[in-house]
């Protein structure tokens, strides 16, 4: 199947049995959340893949066959912006804007993968994105009752761009949600890159209230940390209280791992912070 053609699968379903998206979302929980699945803008969790199947007449089948590559697309975009980041690779990021600009329709979705791209760029020198940016994605960020994959990325890849204590209430609703989650080896990865680039923005933008909050819920949360994870905190947290020794092993990690962008970007952060 077709990108396009799968994320119309439930509104061409809902046409033929004559439902609307305001009754199918009384059903699933809001006319919204239709709309953003519809869109492929988010996946829905399990319980409401149910509700729809049940209501569309779909079997969960159908339902993956037409939508697995959602997810995947999104994580495979944010994989590709993390390798260019990591790699100073800023002409291609340039180009790739310039593509996705190009687009005869600019959907949401574009306008998402735009602003994505756009933070990796600025995240080389942690320059903040323009009041209407900010403000357009805040907006998306203000309209979510539960956290989607693609939510998760999209705040993720942007955060940096954006000052730390506009990004604290949905990181509060993420590691709330992320409590509740039965499957927690799974989410728990999600979670903590997340929580490492947003340690990162808020000490790089001196919102030491900010990284306080963060290492308490840190340590609340007790998530297992993975081997990247483990480098990041004890750097991000040797650089915050200012231990030269810790910071000096978090480099000689990376020389371990024959890691040099990793490198590279510890001793960006370190210059900028200093400065």
């Amino acid at each position: 199947m077709q990108k396009d053609v799968t994320f119309n699968l439930i509104k061409e379903r809902r046409k033929i049995k004559n439902i609307s998206q305001s009754e199918l979302g009384r059903i699933i929980g809001s006319q919204a959340m239709v709309s953003r699945i519809e869109n492929g803008q988010i996946l829905p969790n399990l319980q409401t893949i149910h509700l729809i199947c049940k209501t569309l007449d779909l079997t969960v089948e159908e339902y993956f066959y037409a939508y697995y590559k959602i997810g995947t697309d999104m994580t495979d975009f944010r994989n590709d912006l993390d390798e260019k980041y990591m790699s100073t690779d800023t002409t291609a990021l340039e180009q790739q804007y310039s593509d996705i600009k190009a687009t005869n329709t600019l959907t949401l979705k574009h306008k998402h993968q735009m602003l994505m791209i756009q933070a990796t760029i600025y995240h080389k020198e942690f320059q903040l994105a323009s009041s209407n940016d900010q403000n357009f994605l805040l907006k998306y960020f203000d309209q979510i009752m539960r956290w989607q994959l693609y939510d998760i990325y999209l705040l993720e890849c942007t955060l940096n761009m954006m000052p730390s204590e506009k990004i604290k209430p949905y990181i509060s609703d993420i590691l709330v949600q992320y409590i509740r989650t039965e499957n927690k080896v799974y989410v728990g990865d999600i979670i903590l890159t997340l929580i490492v680039k947003y340690l990162e923005s808020s000490i790089v933008q001196k919102k030491d209230v900010i990284t306080d909050w963060i290492l308490l819920k840190l340590e609340d949360l007790k998530i297992r940390e993975n081997s990247n994870s483990k480098v990041w905190f004890l750097f991000l947290i040797a650089l915050y209280q200012h231990d030269t020794k810790k910071i000096n092993q978090a480099y000689t990690v990376t020389d371990y791992l024959n890691a040099p962008y990793l490198k590279k970007k510890f001793i960006l952060i370190q210059s900028i912070y200093l400065t």
